[in-house]
């Protein structure tokens, strides 16, 4: 698996990934890194990174145009589109189906989702799944069970996971400072997952977080 980190796509922002020990980056975009799609292309490119995958904005479901620049921004930089917002539930990818994404793309696994939720309105549906261990974890009471089956069954439909420590209700930590059973997890997908695992902590976090997975893994 390649270990990702991630950051806005400016150039400070983007060095200091680098200066992390990253490679590539998920790309987490603000509403004026797609006022100008192809100067913010521009700087990635010409960054010390590559961009492995654009997270869209976290719009309203409705609001086409930023959910349409962040493709074209993934577009330009042949990066992996995260369809992924706040004010969004599975139940409206019909919706955005409609924006003709052009990036390859995946829908992320809301935090509540189980398994079967995302199997009725993700999978079976024909679509990527974009898996957030953290969002899963708040969602399933036997958490590796689901995971392994996730990534046993369906782990053709999955190219990109997100990687956190969480609680039951809060997600986005540091490694260390949640409750999940984190080398499990990183063990879990050497073992099943080929693709890119994006280390979804903070920026100050996400050198502390690389070494220890890569500890975890060998």
């Amino acid at each position: 698996m390649d270990l990702v980190g991630k950051c806005p796509p400016d150039p400070d922002s983007l060095a200091a990934a680098a200066d992390r020990g990253f490679d590539s980056v998920e790309l987490h975009l603000r509403p004026a890194d797609l006022d100008d799609v192809a100067a913010t292309a521009a700087t990635v490119e010409a960054s010390p990174v590559d961009a492995a995958t654009v997270h869209t904005l976290h719009a309203r479901p409705d609001d086409a145009e930023p959910f349409r620049r962040s493709d074209a921004l993934a577009t330009r930089l042949d990066a992996y589109l995260v369809v992924h917002s706040q004010y969004a539930q599975h139940t409206h990818i019909e919706t955005l189906e409609r924006y003709d994404f052009a990036a390859p793309y995946g829908y992320e696994n809301n935090p509540g989702a189980t398994p079967f939720h995302l199997r009725n309105l993700v999978l079976d549906r024909g679509h990527d799944l974009l898996l957030d261990t953290a969002h899963l974890f708040m969602s399933q009471p036997d958490y590796i069970d689901g995971l392994t089956d996730l990534l046993r069954a369906d782990g053709d439909r999955i190219r990109v996971v997100h990687f956190n420590d969480a609680t039951p209700t809060e997600d986005g930590l540091p490694v260390g400072d949640g409750e999940m059973p984190l080398e499990r997890t990183a063990r879990l997908l050497s073992a099943h997952f080929d693709g890119r695992v994006v280390l979804e902590v903070m920026p100050d976090y996400q050198a502390d977080a690389l070494r220890q997975v890569r500890e975890w893994v060998g």
